[in-house]
């Protein structure tokens, strides 16, 4: 079995010099961030590798994701997270590394919410998911390449208001 924890980059500043991508957390999206992360602890265990989109807001995400449970790995970037559409992030998914059953992918919308609504069954749609949100995914396969539309089993969508509203 494989879970995909897809975790959408917590609150950012409206604006950064440097444009876009160095847009970083601000204090609430820090918070946020945290809060989630406790939650994603307490429910879905330690993820065998946290990955994340290049942007600064993302690598600040993960780094408090790994932070807040005691991810005893490295974080990885994918710079091709920043961006992406749902195609690009199933190929992603589809690459992740077979050893790690757990994954938590951290970065951004509108992509992160078309994939969760891709991999779910087409009659348990996602919500809406906030800065700091996490939708909780499993799949009876044991390799991801093998991740296909519509085979996700949707465990919960946590937001920071709500963090242990289940969805399943």
């Amino acid at each position: 079995m494989k879970t995909l924890l897809i975790f959408r980059h917590g609150k950012a500043e409206e604006r950064a010099p440097g444009g876009d991508r160095d847009r970083a957390l601000t204090p609430r999206g820090e918070r946020d961030v945290a809060r989630v992360a406790q939650h994603l602890a307490a429910h879905a265990g330690m993820p065998g590798s946290i990955v994340t989109s290049d942007a600064r807001r993302a690598e600040q995400t993960a780094t408090i994701v790994a932070e807040t449970i005691g991810f005893p790995g490295t974080v990885l970037t994918e710079p091709g997270l920043y961006g992406a559409g749902e195609d690009a992030l199933v190929t992603i998914v589809h690459e992740l590394p077979d050893k790690a059953d757990a994954v938590v992918l951290v970065g951004h919308n509108p992509g992160f919410e078309r994939l969760g609504n891709r991999l779910v069954d087409a009659d348990t749609p996602i919500p809406e998911l906030p800065t700091a949100g996490l939708i909780h995914l499993e799949f009876d396969v044991a390799q991801w390449h093998d991740v296909q539309a519509g085979t996700g089993r949707l465990r919960g969508v946590y937001t920071p208001r709500q963090p242990a509203e289940e969805d399943a």
